[in-house]
């Protein structure tokens, strides 16, 4: 083979895959005014406080009318939390407040792409398969959305997206050392959107998985593969302890970040959260279908918006069709041995879902769910976790050339989240 073909072989698979998510992109910048990946960020809130802190403070030098800011004290504080201050620091110190956040967004979702590709072989072992669900997870769902813009609200977003898909892909790999960079990126996605906390358990679980698989190679007593896990979490314990050092010092409160002190919800009788919201928000995210509103505010049904979710619900019911049928015709010797397999599987899968319905939940206390967007921007937060019990259960199904089946609905939330975007994007850069 020369040295051509093989370079063709091992970098094809990306070379299709970027081009694709490229030709995309390229679409929605043409479609959307004046936006591109060079085209200034005025909300750029994270670059704002990456400048404060290389100057000594915490606090902003002003307030800036057309950003959300936190009044504490009578100083003017980012509301949001801190993470992707720490990913401005080094564009700061060249660039100073003037960061070219569309193009680090654009990096940004270009990664996505990268680590959903390399779960999905992880996975499944299967390249094409691979690419045709990092494609439809990336650009076929309402993540396409919230990808491409720098600005306070998305990048964060976009980021914690990246950070989860990381965190689940280091679980899952053979190298028991990424065990260290799995929790480290699930806290740091925390320090994007701390309702990712509810995948904390599942980032445990698959470390968990490996370390007891390597103990028992190993003879290790147990209490060994909690020690190990601990070491592993360090990182993570530094990280959190610097977000929860950095809110005391600004709130004198380890969990407050600086939402609770936004104008808006300060002068809301029930605050940031509260429970009177819910029913009228879960209808919201499971049951309008209003998609052409426009500007929109709080969203439409996220199952619409992200239509991986209704292949992820068709291949659960196809999932417990084969366990049970399984379970049912095989003899009692065969069904103990698989039986066994099969029920630690559904148990993730279900507490999976379980954890994606109480992320879900917990949007719909809050006041906004997101302000003007299109679609679902909260639940955007979900798809990773989506993603990854589809691959669970796609491992078990094995369902051949059959899956690009899918390319419907994925075909769809592409169409629709590009129709959606553009004109959302022109709004702000027409």
């Amino acid at each position: 083979m020369t040295l051509g073909k093989r370079v063709l072989n091992k970098c094809g698979v990306y070379i299709i895959l970027f081009s694709a998510a490229l030709f995309l992109y390229g679409l929605i910048y043409h479609f959307s005014g004046n936006f591109s990946p060079v085209a200034p960020n005025p909300y750029n809130s994270y670059s704002r406080q990456a400048q404060s802190w290389l100057s000594g403070q915490l606090y902003l030098p002003e307030n800036v009318p057309w950003l959300e800011l936190a009044i504490y004290e009578g100083k003017y504080y980012v509301s949001f939390p801190p993470f992707p201050s720490v990913v401005m620091l080094p564009f700061v110190l060249f660039f100073g407040i003037a960061t070219p956040d569309n193009a680090i967004a654009f990096v940004i979702a270009l990664l996505s792409l990268f680590y959903a590709y390399r779960l999905g072989l992880k996975m499944l072992g299967k390249k094409w398969t691979a690419v045709f669900l990092s494609l439809f997870l990336v650009l076929g769902t309402n993540y396409l959305h919230v990808a491409l813009w720098g600005s306070v609200w998305y990048i964060a977003q976009n980021m914690a997206f990246l950070l989860t898909l990381m965190a689940f892909y280091y679980a899952v790999s053979d190298n028991k050392r990424h065990s260290f960079l799995s929790l480290l990126f699930i806290c740091a996605a925390m320090g994007c959107r701390p309702f990712n906390a509810v995948y904390v358990p599942v980032v445990l679980y698959l470390v968990f998985l490996r370390e007891s698989r390597e103990g028992r190679q190993e003879n290790r007593p147990p209490v060994f593969v909690f020690k190990r896990i601990l070491l592993y979490s360090v990182p993570a314990f530094v990280l959190g302890g610097f977000f929860m050092w950095l809110n005391y010092a600004r709130f004198g409160n380890i969990f407050e970040f600086g939402h609770n002190y936004l104008p808006e919800f300060v002068n809301d009788p029930h605050g940031q959260f509260y429970a009177g919201r819910i029913p009228a928000n879960l209808y919201r995210m499971y049951f309008n279908l209003n998609i052409t509103e426009f500007p929109m505010f709080h969203g439409f049904a996220f199952w619409v918006a992200s239509p991986i979710v209704i292949s992820f619900f068709v291949y659960l019911v196809l999932y417990v069709f084969k366990i049970t049928s399984a379970s049912r015709y095989m003899t009692e010797q065969e069904n103990t041995g698989i039986a066994t397999g099969d029920k630690s599987n559904s148990t993730f899968i279900f507490g999976l879902l379980v954890l994606i319905m109480l992320h879900i939940l917990f949007f719909s206390f809050h006041r906004t769910l997101g302000g003007h967007q299109f679609g679902s921007r909260y639940t955007v937060d979900t798809l990773p976790a989506f993603y990854l019990g589809l691959l669970f259960m796609l491992k078990k199904l094995n369902p051949g050339k059959m899956i690009f089946l899918n390319a419907v609905p994925m075909l769809f939330g592409l169409i629709l989240n590009f129709l959606g975007t553009a004109p959302f994007m022109s709004y702000y850069y027409g």
